[in-house]
């Protein structure tokens, strides 16, 4: 498992435990990470 995807897994279990809106926000900056370059890629024909 990639080193994106355990810290994405950390992330999501801290959320669920009520670690607050940091790490709602810190979710949503690894996500946009992630969904960006795919869209990117999309666009382009990759």
């Amino acid at each position: 498992m990639s080193t994106l995807a355990k810290d994405l897994i950390e992330l999501i279990r801290l959320a669920q435990g009520g670690a607050g809106a940091l790490t709602e926000h810190l979710l949503r900056e690894v996500a946009l990470n992630i969904i960006a370059p795919g869209v990117a890629d999309a666009r382009i024909g990759g």
